[in-house]
């Protein structure tokens, strides 16, 4: 595949493999040094109920991981450039909860949201400030996850070229609701023209049956 197609809207870029190890070179050269310089954010679906506050399932760690590996590459490219911290992404973590699965509850009984736990496990690892970190905390389906990171997010900040990751056994759903919910029309004059790339990660941590059931 050509360097221009690896950076046309739309394209699914795939990073097989296991983090940390050859996975993490898979992540890098899944995306074009081109691309990654202009990246505005980085959308990280959730899906499932996490462990703990910042405990995520694994298949979605597979997805914040990556997020944290782009972030990382394109700082030390920015640094290389003289690039301002300011032009940096935004990564946005995605999702309140599973529509059919029960919410996880703090001692206190308030509900943990997916997108908070998965905010919360890449704040722990202490290598992305929190100025760049953003949870989303409306939506329970991918329809939703789509919508509200518009409206509530690229559409206010003006983010144009976004890289949405997710896991292999989601990424075709994801991609088709993405496209749709992103090419509507919009009535806001501020809204942005966005241009969406797709990164799927392997689907670590589940079964065979698991994957096949999250694909029907």
């Amino acid at each position: 595949m050509s360097p221009n197609t690896l950076t046309r809207p739309g394209i699914i870029l795939s990073a097989a493999g296991s983090i940390p190890q050859e996975g993490k070179n898979a992540i890098i050269n899944a995306v074009p040094d081109i691309l990654l310089r202009e990246l505005d954010a980085i959308f990280v679906l959730g899906g499932g109920v996490p462990s703990s506050y910042n405990d995520p399932p694994v298949y979605v760690k597979e997805r914040c991981d990556a997020a944290e590996i782009l972030f990382l590459q394109r700082t030390l490219l920015d640094e290389a450039a003289g690039a301002p911290k300011e032009r940096r992404p935004a990564i946005l973590t995605l999702s309140a909860g599973t529509a059919h699965m029960p919410q996880l509850l703090s001692d206190d009984g308030l509900p943990v949201w997916e997108s908070t736990a998965s905010a919360a496990y890449l704040m722990q690892k202490k290598t992305i400030p929190s100025s760049y970190l953003f949870a989303e905390t409306t939506s329970y389906d991918t329809i939703s996850n789509a919508y509200f990171a518009r409206t509530t997010f690229a559409d206010v900040f003006g983010w144009n070229k976004i890289l949405v990751i997710t896991n292999e056994f989601h990424m075709l759903r994801t991609k088709a609701i993405f496209d749709w919910v992103f090419g509507a029309d919009s009535n806001s004059r501020s809204a942005a023209k966005s241009e969406l790339f797709y990164l799927s990660v392997a689907d670590k941590g589940l079964s065979e049956e698991a994957i096949v059931a999250r694909k029907q």
